[in-house]
């Protein structure tokens, strides 16, 4: 039970990071020592998992994708969603130089946290560093786009804010930004839902966030494979790529 609720906390933290633009959720998870299991349990979802479940094998499938951490992971991520939203609302508004200040030191931490993951720095590394930042430093020249409440641009909204979710260094609430959607989903969506108020534009919000999370699941399913197979191959480039991101962002 204490692991359970230590794993909920954890998944608030990383809520938070992804509710506020700039700041990497997964960067977070990289610092709490997690990120490697998440990205590990996301692969999981697979034909094995599936044949598991037909096969009625629940017990053995529930181990497979660390169910127990999963759910607490996401618990916590809800929270954060549906309070945490809120009081960072007051707190930007209220405290902003000192809210950002914070921020601002877990970012600088994490820089050296994940640089360590880079056994050796050569020449390679360093161009990837490099690339790394520019990319990450050229988002603040992009306009952010107009809102748009097509179901099919929301779903793609979902599937480019997953990428800022498991990507270190990129902010999945800032590419929302980028998209002109941050407000409808992140804000509108869920301080409506926070109401209570079983209204039509109620359920609006509802089709919102569902379409937007299918969105997002997609999303992880496909890029997680990819950032595992960098990990797992190219170690070293791929850390020192995140690293720039970090120090970029």
């Amino acid at each position: 039970m204490r692991e359970f609720i230590l794993n909920i906390l954890k998944g608030i933290i990383i809520g938070i990071a992804n509710i506020v633009p700039g700041i990497s959720g997964a960067s977070l998870a990289f610092i709490l020592g997690i990120y490697q299991k998440i990205i590990d349990i996301t692969t999981k979802f697979d034909l094995n998992l599936i044949k598991l479940i037909l096969n009625r094998q629940f017990k053995t499938a529930k181990n497979y994708i660390s169910f127990n951490f999963l759910i607490a992971i996401s618990i916590g991520i809800i929270i954060s969603f549906m309070i945490f939203a809120k009081l960072l609302d007051y707190l930007f508004l209220e405290f902003q130089s000192f809210t950002w200040s914070y921020f601002f030191g877990i970012i600088v931490a994490s820089i050296f946290y994940i640089a360590k993951f880079t056994s050796s720095w050569k020449v390679k590394e360093w161009i990837s560093f490099l690339i790394g930042f520019f990319l990450s430093v050229l988002t603040l020249f992009l306009e952010p786009g107009q809102q748009n409440t097509d179901i099919l641009f929301i779903f793609f909204c979902g599937i480019v804010g997953s990428v800022g979710m498991i990507t270190p260094g990129l902010s999945g609430s800032y590419l929302l930004i980028l998209l002109g959607n941050y407000k409808l989903i992140l804000i509108d969506t869920i301080n409506q839902l926070s109401t209570f108020n079983f209204s039509q534009d109620y359920f609006n919000h509802i089709k919102i966030l569902f379409i937007f999370l299918l969105g997002q699941t997609l999303g992880l399913l496909m890029f997680s494979r990819l950032i595992k197979w960098l990990i797992d191959s190219y170690k070293n480039i791929t850390f020192s790529l995140i690293s720039g991101f970090i120090t970029g962002s």
